[in-house]
């Protein structure tokens, strides 16, 4: 067993293939995912809209109005949803939302209510800033503005200490965010995970190679191995376990590139995530031994199988990803029986779950299909005989 180890990953590491399929092609895809997704976490943002503001007689007589505009486009606050352009005249910030200069433009009129006008472009799917943001907080400012002229109307002598102003200017009531996962989404997590499980499941050919220089039918060596006084499993075994080692190798590598380069999160559990590309590396290489024993089985085919597989797990786009989503939710054991999908799920579970659970699941569901895999493979091995050498 160990001399069939040893000589597996000798051969594997003298292999360009391995080197291409489970190192290289991440690392490349990585390269194009960092140009395609480089402005994508930026869509995400709140900031970036610009704000047409009419600064007239009726903007300046409205209290606390400019402080509260002052304070949404402070360069330097952590409020900041949106830069500010004044104009001193509503026709004048109308023309400018009509040549796109501005998404929007407050003005006040006579009984001091601001009024929010919003271009086309700014309340379309593709706009900018949504302009829920500002009329949140044009709804927020009216709200404190008529408490405030309401208590100044029946119990003046309440406005009179500090702790009354304080408690209608200060935080009183604030907006808490909640979060409803361990870490906060991610737009390009899932494109990342899904080519790990392609290039795992491209590195099958890796133990499917050295499974078929066990084969009597691969030459002289392979002839003197099937007469030997060695168990078969025992070399099947030794040359998974050589397979596995390289393969596990060059996916961590893969993820190291992912996490130092491209900046990919992978959650806070380092030990979860080595945990996950060693079970889904053992899958990969125990199918690739079963289909080693499969005298018609090419590398290609493999590779087939492994971008049709890779189809639902969302790795080809939007569609990609309403398929597997569809697919999950109607027939969830048919997407479960996906050893790709097992494999994201993995990564999933580590980055957005509290609990292990799903993560312990996943990685189990692996582990069972590597030793359904290896089982069938020692089974074919063993029963497979050849009349002529």
């Amino acid at each position: 067993m160990l001399a069939s180890l040893r000589t597996s990953v000798l051969s594997l590491a003298r292999d360009k293939a391995l080197l291409v399929w489970a190192l290289a092609f991440p690392v490349i895809m990585t390269f194009i995912f960092m140009g395609m997704f480089s402005g994508l976490q930026d869509a995400y943002t709140t900031v970036g809209s610009t704000l047409g503001v009419v600064r007239d007689e009726s903007y300046t007589a409205a209290v606390g109005l400019d402080e509260m505009i002052q304070a949404i486009s402070d360069p330097m606050s952590s409020d900041r949803i949106c830069d500010v352009t004044y104009y001193e005249s509503a026709m004048a910030a109308e023309v400018a939302a009509n040549a796109g200069e501005v998404d929007a433009y407050l003005t006040v009129d006579s009984a001091g209510t601001p009024q929010l006008h919003a271009t086309n472009a700014s309340v379309s799917q593709n706009g900018r800033l949504p302009i829920s943001f500002l009329a949140e907080v044009l709804d927020s400012y009216q709200h404190t503005r008529n408490a405030v002229e309401k208590v100044a109307a029946t119990r003046p002598e309440i406005l009179s200490t500090g702790e009354a102003i304080g408690a209608f200017t200060g935080d009183a009531v604030k907006t808490v965010r909640l979060t409803a996962t361990k870490n906060p989404p991610s737009a390009d997590a899932r494109y990342y995970y899904a080519l790990l499980a392609m290039a795992t499941g491209m590195g099958a050919t890796a133990a499917m190679e050295s499974v078929r220089r066990l084969l009597p039918t691969a030459g002289p060596l392979g002839a003197r191995q099937a007469l030997a006084a060695v168990p078969r499993w025992r070399m099947l075994v030794g040359a998974l376990l050589g397979a596995w080692i390289c393969e596990f190798a060059c996916l961590l590598v893969a993820v190291l590139f992912m996490w130092g380069v491209a900046g990919v999160s992978f959650g806070s559990d380092t030990p979860g995530v080595v945990v996950a590309l060693a079970a889904s590396s053992l899958m990969a290489c125990a199918a690739g031994a079963l289909c080693g024993t499969v005298t018609r089985m090419e590398t290609g085919m493999v590779s087939g199988i492994t971008c049709l597989l890779s189809l639902f797990t969302g790795l080809y786009g939007t569609s990609s990803q309403q398929l597997a989503d569809a697919i999950e939710a109607t027939a969830p054991a048919l997407a479960h029986a996906n050893p790709l999908w097992q494999t994201t799920n993995c990564f999933y579970a580590l980055l957005y779950y509290d609990t292990p659970d799903a993560f312990l699941e996943s990685v189990a569901a692996l582990l069972v299909m590597a030793l359904v895999f290896l089982a069938l493979a020692s089974f074919r091995m063993r029963r497979t005989s050849y009349d002529h050498l």
